[in-house]
């Protein structure tokens, strides 16, 4: 085995630039064994190749070069292993953080696959589980900016009580079900999972409702609520209660505007005779 390494032949190894190596010497973080003062050759030692292979494994994993230069200072063990796990720590935060933004993004690609599916939505009869809802009531429904803080805050909310998949709810009051109606939402929510709680949650009841998915622009939204209604009054129904909105944070953008999927419940019961 050699005892010596010139730049190149360890750039070579670690499949690095030597521009590299020279920048680990300036900044102190690689500094070569051996340097010729006659023509400048830097030298490095066998256990260098090993320091060098974990600086690479260090940057990898996301250590900044200042981190990496206090890292190679430390000579106290204990010191050392505080420095590493602190480091575990925050990778396994970022591998959370990825797996997040993977689920995001994949829920997204469905959501345009079956947004592209050309296969007819058909009203369905349906029972609508009881569920659990944190709900921020509307004050103007028709003020965009209230509405969007509120989506805002439902999401930070969603976050910072760790629930990884958000499912806003939404409600429009049995009295403005009605054909032509702007469709006010009284109250916009979240769906929380049956492990968890949120102080001021409330329970929507298990409920026998109609069904329509929405699948195209949100201001198209009254076209699919028209068509329930007709549903409704064709199989001589009645609506009983408030609709409930359900649909996730995916928002996929269109050529006349912005949509998603949203499944539409009302409420219903059979009209007395």
């Amino acid at each position: 085995m050699k005892n010596r390494y010139k730049i190149s032949e360890l750039a070579k190894l670690a499949n690095i630039s030597k521009q590299t190596l020279i920048f680990y010497h300036k900044k102190d973080i690689l500094v070569p064994e051996y340097v010729d003062e006659i023509n400048g050759y830097r030298y490095y030692s066998n256990s260098q190749i090993w320091d060098l292979f974990f600086i690479i494994t260090l940057k990898e994993a996301g250590f900044s070069l200042e981190e990496i230069k206090n890292y190679i200072k430390v000579k106290n063990p204990t010191k050392n292993i505080e420095f590493l796990e602190e480091k575990i720590y925050d990778i396994d935060k970022r591998i959370d953080e990825l797996r997040k933004s993977k689920n995001r993004i994949t829920e997204k690609i469905v959501c345009l696959k079956e947004m592209l599916s050309n296969l007819e939505e058909k009203v369905e009869i349906t029972n609508l589980k009881e569920i659990k809802v944190y709900f921020i009531k509307i004050k103007n429904p028709l003020d965009q900016k209230e509405i969007a803080e509120t989506y805002d805050k439902l999401q930070r909310l969603g976050n910072k009580n760790n629930i990884d998949e958000i499912i806003y709810i939404s409600e429009v009051k049995k009295y403005d079900l009605y054909e032509g109606s702007e469709l006010p939402l009284s109250k916009i929510g979240i769906l929380i999972p049956d492990n968890q709680s949120i102080v001021g949650e409330e329970v929507i009841k298990s409920k026998v409702c109609v069904m329509l998915k929405h699948k195209t622009t949100f201001d198209m939204i009254k076209l699919t609520y028209e068509n329930l209604y007709r549903f409704i009054k064709d199989n001589k129904f009645e609506i009983d209660g408030d609709s409930i909105e359900v649909g996730n944070e995916v928002v996929v953008p269109f050529e006349n505007g912005f949509g998603g999927i949203i499944d539409i419940y009302i409420p219903i019961k059979k009209i007395e005779k």
